[in-house]
């Protein structure tokens, strides 16, 4: 009894070493397509800076109601890190990626929102902060933000959210200096 007691502990350490080496051998597989992933999402540009993400005086300023008050305090700062979207295409098509970016440059440049998707698919569309200029056509984040779609970025601003729908506002006159100085430094 004692010899068959050793053969089966033989077999189940076996099956186990086994085991464990296959799992070690999914796991490395698995951490090099993870790394092969994280490479590929690492955002390229790092937009806004929580120092100064916060509502602007033009935005207190058309804050006339109270109701209005209410949601900038609701407001927050948030951190956002995601692939930029054509917001018209990923909504209707769900189009997005390296072969929409030129469907998806066009439909920004015609004026369709501007969005950045995380990782767990949350959608957030992309304004510029500032109210009056904004209102006013005066900042635009079509050529900074628009330039990067279908790239991974991190974006800092203020985030606000209203029946499911979530909305980060950036500050553009500090994204449109990062750009310029960007685009400087590939001269």
């Amino acid at each position: 009894m004692k010899r068959n007691n050793t053969a089966v502990w033989l077999v189940v350490a076996v099956a186990i070493a086994a085991a464990t080496g296959v799992t070690v051998s999914r796991s490395k597989e698995a951490a090099m397509a993870n790394a092969e992933t994280a490479q590929r999402t690492m955002p390229i540009v790092t937009l806004g800076d929580p120092a100064t993400a916060r509502w602007t005086a033009t935005t207190h300023e058309a804050a006339v109601s109270e109701a209005n008050k209410q949601v900038l305090a609701s407001g927050r700062q948030a951190t956002v890190t995601g692939e930029i979207v054509d917001v018209s295409c990923y909504l209707e098509l769900g189009k997005r990626g390296e072969g929409h970016i030129a469907c998806g440059s066009k439909c920004i440049a015609a004026g369709e929102p501007i969005g950045i998707v995380d990782a767990d698919t949350n959608l957030y569309v992309v304004f510029a902060e500032e109210h009056h200029p904004r209102r006013d056509g005066k900042v635009s984040l079509k050529t900074t933000v628009g330039s990067l779609l279908a790239k991974t970025v991190t974006l800092t601003g203020m985030m606000t959210e209203k029946n499911g729908n979530r909305a980060l506002f950036l500050q553009a006159a500090e994204i449109d200096s990062v750009m310029s100085r960007a685009q400087s430094d590939k001269k």
